[in-house]
């Protein structure tokens, strides 16, 4: 084969793969890239969504500097995220262990349990749940009531003390079985001549778990958990459906707002802006993670 035919055949290879590529590009710049910059400009206006809209420049931006509940709203998906990262990202990890390495013979059982959740529509897991909280027929009060804590019983949804809480638990219970199976496959790549030689050094399972098992799944718990601080950011369903953000904003988060916002207040513009915020905060939440869990990882190999 001559150099011209060998040069010949990549940019033949380069030409079929952006063939390919192709139509999926097509689809990020017309549903991903086109609405982005759509709300950015969106943002620069005052627009009810049916009059023409009105250029008011940066009062948007100013207003939502000032905008107490966007801000509150903000701090509990923070707060979902962290959350997240231990009752779904680090709870997951431990019960993938455990199954694995310690009942192996009923993990496909518990497996199937883990994941009927995240099988199930969000908006029917919500509905299901405000069954479950309600405070005068729910399973959660009944509960209470048979073990003797009847002074525990509460609306959980409709208290403002109680409400968010109450999403927070829905939302790791929903969505712990996708990180689970995530986890359970990579905890059965790790070598087993890693766990046989800690056996004989007399290591127990929180030795091995901790030196063994977290160090080589550590690419799998970074992409978890930027898997899971990205859809805490951006989580609407699950709020909307229970509390709808209430009460009195005591539930709110930015998704929430944004909606009401533009669909219920009509403001389309201010409902841009704060779509347009939530991406910026969001994509910079994600880099600094990710940025911090690849410094740490490297802490750790040295």
């Amino acid at each position: 084969m001559t150099s011209s035919s060998r040069d010949v055949a990549p940019k033949e290879q380069t030409r079929a793969a952006l063939l390919f590529l192709l139509p999926a590009f097509v689809l990020i710049a017309v549903f991903v890239a086109y609405p982005i910059v759509y709300a950015g400009w969106l943002s620069f206006f005052r627009w009810d969504g049916a009059s023409a809209p009105a250029f008011i420049g940066l009062d948007n931006f100013l207003r939502l500097a000032a905008d107490a509940i966007f801000w509150k709203s903000l701090g509990r998906n923070i707060l979902i995220a962290a959350t997240a990262i231990v009752l779904q990202v680090f709870l997951a990890l431990l019960i993938a262990y455990c199954l694995v390495r310690i009942v192996p013979f009923v993990s496909r059982l518990f497996l199937f349990f883990y994941l009927v959740p995240v099988m199930v529509s969000e908006i029917c897991i919500g509905l299901l749940w405000r069954f479950l909280y309600n405070p005068y027929f729910g399973l959660v009060n009944a509960s209470l009531k048979a073990l003797g804590l009847g002074w525990l019983q509460r609306g959980w949804l409709g208290d403002s003390a109680t409400a968010f809480p109450a999403v927070v638990v829905v939302m790791s219970f929903t969505y712990l079985g996708l990180y689970v199976l995530l986890f359970v496959a990579a905890v059965r790549n790790v070598p087993e001549s890693l766990y046989e030689t800690a056996e004989i050094d007399g290591a127990g399972h929180f030795t091995k778990f901790f030196s063994i098992t977290v160090p080589m799944v550590w690419d799998a718990v970074r992409a978890n958990a930027l898997l899971a601080i990205i859809g805490s950011l951006k989580t609407f369903s699950l709020v909307f459906v229970l509390t709808n953000g209430g009460p009195n904003h005591a539930s709110e988060v930015v998704s929430t707002y944004l909606y009401k916002a533009g669909f219920s207040s009509f403001e389309m513009g201010y409902a841009a802006t704060i779509g347009f915020a939530q991406m910026v905060l969001t994509a910079a939440g994600a880099f600094v993670i990710f940025r911090y869990l690849k410094r740490a990882r490297g802490g750790s190999e040295r």
